[in-house]
Formats: C-alpha cells, structure tokens, sequence
C-alpha cells in the first residue's frame, strides 16, 4: 500500500503487531489472565452480604450504608445506597437522572414513541425477522426456533434483541421523561428485576447457557442500554431501594461473568467496553479500578489480535469491521466522558483500523457486502465518527464527501490478510470498480463460502453483487442457501458448494505473496480454491468431500474492463456453473451464445462476454434447489436474477470472461479473438494454461496475455511465450493500441523480455 496521506503499512504494522495468529483466539492475552482471575475469582452474588461486599463502603458519602451494613440491616443498606447514588453528581453519563425535566411536557399519546411504548408495555416485540407477544411475563429464554433434531436454534434474532434492551434508552425512558408517566418506570422496574432474578448469573460459559447469558448478550446492556436506563429512571418511586440493588447486581454480575468469560473478535470488543463501562461509572466498586485497568489494557493488547497489519478485522466482514471499530472509539469516548485520559497507543491503533473503509470504499461511498455485512455500509458517515480524533486528511475527504482533505494518492491496493484486491479507475462516483476477496474465511461466525467471489461498480451503480445475508438461524433453509456459494459469483461444480466453514474459523498467519501486480496499465490478481465441496444445505459438512480445485484470475485492463479467468480441474465428467449476481431491478438478457448482461434503460449496464461459445440462462426466484434471491433484511427475500454459464466436460473446465461495464446509453461494441499460442519450440500451449486475447473496441486494440500455469505472480518462470505479434517470458502481460495500430502503452508482470512484432518493449515490459 502506498499513499502519502494514508498511514504506511509499516505504521499500521506497528501499531496492528501479532503477525503470527492462532486460529482458536477467544481469551485475553496471557499476560492479562491472572490479573481476570484476581478481578473477579467469582461471578455470582449470592446474598445481600456479598452484594455489600463488593461495594467500598468507606467511600466518602456511603457512610449511611457502610453503618447498616455493619449492622446487618440490609434493607436500611439499600435505601442509604439508593439515596447516595440519587445525590452523586459524578462521574456522568450522557444521559443523567437530575437532567429529567421537574414538569412533564405532555401525555404519553403526544410522544412520536408512544406506540412503540405501547407494545413494550404489552410485552409485544419484534425485530429480526420476528415478532412475539409475551403477554403478562415475558421469556427471557426463548428461543422457539428447533433444528430438525429438536435442539434450539438459539440464533434466533429476536430474543437477542430483547436481552439487550434497547427499548430502555429509545422508548421508555424518553416516554418517562416526557409525561411523568410511571407507568413506563414500572415496566421499567419488572423487566429488570425479572430479568436478573429469573436467570442467576452462571460461573462459566457453555453453549447450554440460557440465551440471557449468552457471551454477547449479557453484556451489551453495559455498554449503554442499562446506563440510559438507570438514569432515566433512578428518581422514580417505583424503582425502590430493593428493585435499585437488584439492578446493580445485574451490572457487577454481568461485568465479573465478561471478565470471566472472554470471547474474541466484534465479541470481545465489546464486553471490554462494557467491562470499562462499569468500572467507571461505578468507581465505588471494589473492583472499578481492575475493571478500567483490564479493560483498557486488554483493548489495546486487542488491536493487535483482532486486526490484521492491513488493517482489516481478523473476521474479514466489512460489516462487523465497522462494528469493532465504533467499540473502540466507544470506550474512548467513555474513557474521555468519566474524566480520565485514552492511551495513546490506544486512539492511534484505533486510527489505524479505520484506514480499511479508504481503502475498500466503493464508487457510491460504502464497502463491499462480503460475510455477513447488512447493507453496503456508509464510508462519510463512518469517519465523520472519528474525523475529531485524527488529522488525517483522507479521513477527512471521505467524510465531508471531498469538501475537505484530500483523496488518497492511489488507486488500487491489495490487503495481503485479508486476501482483498480492489481494482479501481479512480475516486469519482462514475470509476470503474471491482473488489475480489481471495483471503482465509475469517475468524467468526460471519463468513460466506464465497472464496474468489467479488463486487463490481461502474458509472454510478452496482452491477455484480452480493445478494444479502437473511438471517443468522442456521436452521433454516434460506440462511444456509445466502451463506453459500450458491448465492455468490463463483463457480459450482455439480451444483455443490464450497464447504470450508464446517472445520472452523481462517484466520492468516502469515500475509499473501506473490499474489498481485498493479500498474497504469493492468491489475491482476489470483484466488485457488483447493477445499473440499458440498451441498448448500450441509450445516456441519458431514457429507463434504474433495472434488478439485478452482483457479480464478481477474485482470483489470485500466480503464476500460475486467477479464475473468477460471480454471477448474475436477477428475471426471461434471457440470460447471459460472455465476454472476444482480439486483431485484436489474433486467438481464442473453444476447447469444457467447454474451449476456444487464439492458436497463438509462442506466450503467453491464455485458459479460464468453472467450468461447458457452451456454447460458437467467434464473430468478426458483426454489430448489434454490437460486435467483436477494435478502434486503432480516427473513426478507425477494426474487433477484442471477446469470449462469453452464457447461459439461470431463476432467475440468475453463472460462475466459470479459466483464465490460457499459455508461448508459452505450452499446457493447466489442469483439474478443482468442489467439493460439506456441512455445519456444513451437509447440502449441493449450487455452487452458495460457489465456491469450486480442481485444478490439472502438479505443483500440489490446493484447493480452496470461500463463496460467504459475499460480503465483511475481517471480519469473522463464517459459518463452508467442501469441501472434508477442512474445514474453512474462507471468502475465498487456498491450494497448490506438486505432491506428500504435503502441499507446504495455506492461508485464516477472518478465525479462516484452517483444511486439519484433521490437523489444523494455527489459522488464515497462508501462508507456
């Protein structure tokens, strides 16, 4: 990576260190165990002596407490601690019990929530595809969802989202304030003391933990919902002393079972900031000050674990990337807000790890939707959260939409962890754009089987695309059939998908080598799939097996198109499906035998061409097996055509594509010529280990050129190549002409000799 105004690689590594990773990363760090271990030797508080204990009573104001609880009157205890937090005026939150207005503003029916409080109070909820109504209590454990053998599918969404209780911060707390209602304090009061009573903490985490306790779920209240709620309602009456200490356990108990119980990746990130969060606000606690010190110091040990040198999330999912990095910057504002100072090495790692959105950003300002990312992401609005916090003026330029800063100095880059190569024209709306993720299945539960699989923008839309992800049951149909490779641009074989997530999480030890060139005349980049292949619907891959490999290159000839070579060797006789996806609004067509694409009017189209003669079809909406869909949310699908290249041959196959981007209006004038190929003995060298094209459009002619023999790309492989007018030594090669038939410009890649009818091009094929 280069580029003046973004970090250097070298900083960025310095800063990300831990360049050896073990696959299995949940825990802190070594040096940090002992110190979890003497927080919190425990999680549970069992009775009102050891909830007393956890507290410093000779903390100046608690005297009333420390004097009923030397006495043994825990009731007393409770109501002197409810009135010492009632008068505390420090540390604050955003939100703080003595901002609530002395007068209501008006009824409960004037408030835009009033509806959505309506429901809470009805114990009606919904999210995630699902809505259920509790009735009288509600079910903090319920999980209704069953796999075929009967198990929970504790997945399902909607629990999850009640646990964390949102609701508290954006329906009735707001409604409280408003009316004075005390109806919204005491659902306020049942829930939490419901919750916290019905599911006592465990010790340790296992799967079969109820769905409160959960490593996710138990602590995300921490990291807001329950500070919101706490102020909205601590001067109501019915939040009494008791109800009070029952919330305060739930906080202790909920921070000790995190310290306990770490997780890794998005997960981890945020019960450290939940940790901090309690330590903080309630600096009271006996254990406030190990909880800060760990959690800070566990955070900045993480920025090398959870992040890759070239910045990206070790989970490999835009999506989530962007979620860890706003926990961060939430515990940074935290630390900020309760009037302490973030470490430095801490706020510039946090600027570092921000450096992946500038370098994946997509023409129309957001990030490609690999994994598990809900929607295309939001680049301003992403660094608009951290512009504060930084001078770097990349930062900047993205988040004022190019008013301020500068753009970045390149173009294209690749992210040898993350095995993501963006292929790019420039930084206006209408560049050409193409991201390919040839990198490890990440280190969570949100990956797809979408090895080679990538994103494609031009002219101010999105033309090949990622469909969604549905939801996260994996008992269901549909959720297997998005993660899988059926639902991304790869290629199938027998319809079978490929089939690495049942062995468990990828994560790089090492970064990718030998794997990209990139100039002012091409890019290239290359992906081998060599896992094992199943079908769609095969949760655990019991019935995976070893089928072949598949070989995909994409070249990038700047500015003007990408061609796709894929190489598939599979013993036997099979059936090969290439897939290209789209949008619910596109409208696709096949033009013949060897073209088909999008031909929407006044819009970016875009035509992919076939080298040799491949037959073709357009599915949308077909449901088995399934194919043809796009997931705009949570359980929603709609119909989404989807173009296949078909073939059958035995022992393998190839596919040489052209992907031409077309402005609207423009017409696909384009003819490709595959050129024979000889070695230096004159011996013919099949398509299939070496792809050599002519190109003509109205710009002119290119020659192309690729020894797909040699998976890597950098160092020479010293075979003596001619197709037609070159010959090369070269891994791969490219050269333009006018119209005229004048050389406008060449480049290749680990070449000693570039020659065009005769002519030396330079001793290393140089770019003209």
């Amino acid at each position: 990576m280069r580029g003046r105004n973004l970090m250097r690689m070298s900083i960025v590594a310095s800063l990300l260190a831990g360049a050896i990773r073990d696959v299995c990363m949940a825990g802190h760090p070594a040096e940090l165990r002992d110190q979890a271990n003497r927080i919190a030797p425990k999680v549970r508080l069992v009775d009102d002596a050891a909830f007393f204990a956890a507290w410093n009573l000779d903390n100046p104001g608690m005297e009333q407490v420390k004097a009923a609880v030397d006495a043994s009157d825990y009731a007393k205890a409770k109501i002197a601690l409810k009135r010492y937090f009632l008068q505390r005026r420090k540390p604050v939150w955003k939100i703080n019990h003595w901002d609530m207005p002395e007068k209501p503003k008006g009824k409960p029916q004037q408030h835009p929530k009033y509806k959505a409080g309506e429901d809470v109070l009805a114990h009606r909820f919904s999210g995630g595809g699902y809505s259920v109504d509790f009735g009288e209590k509600i079910d903090w454990d319920y999980f209704p969802v069953k796999f075929p053998d009967g198990r929970r599918d504790t997945a399902y969404t909607l629990t999850h989202n009640i646990n964390r209780f949102k609701h508290f911060s954006t329906t009735l707390g707001p409604l409280y304030w408003f009316s004075h209602d005390e109806k919204y304090a005491k659902e306020f009061v049942y829930e939490v003391t419901d919750f916290v009573l019905s599911h006592p903490a465990p010790e340790k985490w296992t799967g079969a933990v109820p769905g409160p306790w959960q490593n996710l779920t138990s602590v995300i209240p921490l990291v807001g919902t329950w500070l919101g709620g706490y102020n909205y309602f601590l001067s109501s009456e019915h939040f009494t002393a008791e109800a009070h200490a029952v919330m305060l356990k739930g906080f202790i108990e909920k921070a000790r079972y995190a310290v306990r119980n770490p997780n890794s990746v998005n997960r981890y990130l945020i019960q450290l900031t939940g940790i901090y969060n309690v330590g903080a606000y309630f600096p009271e606690l006996k254990q406030a000050e190990g909880f800060r010190d760990l959690a800070v110091r566990a955070m900045t040990a993480a920025m090398a674990r959870e992040f890759y040198p070239d910045s990206a999330s070790i989970e490999l999912c835009p999506g989530y990337h962007g979620g860890s990095c706003s926990m961060v910057g939430n515990m940074i504002k935290s630390i900020r807000l309760f009037g302490y100072e973030p470490p430095e090495a801490l706020v510039k790692s946090l600027a570092a790890t921000y450096e992946l959105h500038a370098l994946v950003a997509t023409p129309v300002g957001g990030v490609p939707a690999f994994g598990d990312t809900w929607g295309c992401g939001n680049v301003a609005k992403t660094y608009r959260a951290i512009i504060n916090q930084t001078d770097n003026l990349v930062y900047r330029w993205f988040a004022t939409h190019g008013k301020e800063g500068a753009p970045p100095d390149f173009s294209s880059t690749r992210l040898p962890w993350a095995g993501w190569y963006v292929m790019r024209s420039g930084w206006d709306k209408d560049a050409l754009y193409l991201c390919m993720d040839a990198g490890p299945l990440g280190a969570s539960g949100h990956w797809h089987e979408d090895f080679n699989n990538f994103e494609c923008y031009a002219y101010g839309e999105r033309l090949l695309s990622e469909v969604g992800v549905y939801a996260y049951e994996m008992s269901n149909k549909w959720t297997l059939y998005f993660r899988s490779a059926l639902a991304h641009n790869v290629v199938l074989v027998d319809g079978f998908s490929q089939k690495r997530g049942y062995q468990g999480s990828g994560v790089a030890k090492q970064p990718r080598t030998n794997d990209w060139h990139s100039d002012d005349v091409f890019d290239l980049a290359w992906g081998y799939y060599e896992g094992k292949w199943s079908s769609y619907d095969d949760l655990k891959g019991k019935k995976a097996f070893e089928l072949g490999t598949h070989h995909r290159e994409i070249c990038f000839v700047k500015n003007s198109y990408w061609i796709i070579s894929d190489r598939l060797t599979t013993p036997g006789a099979h059936t090969y499906s290439q897939l290209f996806h789209f949008m619910p609004d596109r409208t696709v067509c096949v033009s013949g035998a060897d073209r088909a694409g999008t031909t929407d009017a006044n819009r970016a189209n875009v035509m992919l061409i076939q080298v040799d003669p491949i037959t073709s079809q357009v599915i949308k909406g077909r449901e088995e097996p399934p194919q043809g869909w796009y997931s705009g949310g949570h359980h929603k699908k709609e119909p989404a055509p989807v173009l296949s290249f078909d073939q059958t041959s035995t022992d393998g196959a190839s596919y040489d594509t052209i992907v031409l981007p077309l402005k609207p209006g423009q017409q696909p004038d384009i003819t490709v010529i595959r050129l024979p190929v000889i070695d230096e003995n004159g011996i013919p060298v099949p398509p299939t280990d070496v792809c050599a094209l002519r190109i003509v459009t109205p710009s002119g002619t290119d020659l192309y050129l690729n020894d797909l023999r040699q998976r890597e790309i950098g160092p020479p492989n010293g075979r003596i190549k001619t197709a037609g007018d070159l010959s090369t030594d070269a891994r791969a090669a490219v050269l333009r002409l006018d119209p005229d038939g004048r050389l406008v410009a060449c480049s290749a890649s680990a070449a000693s000799f570039l020659k065009f009818k005769g002519n030396d091009m330079g001793e290393k094929g140089t770019t003209r």
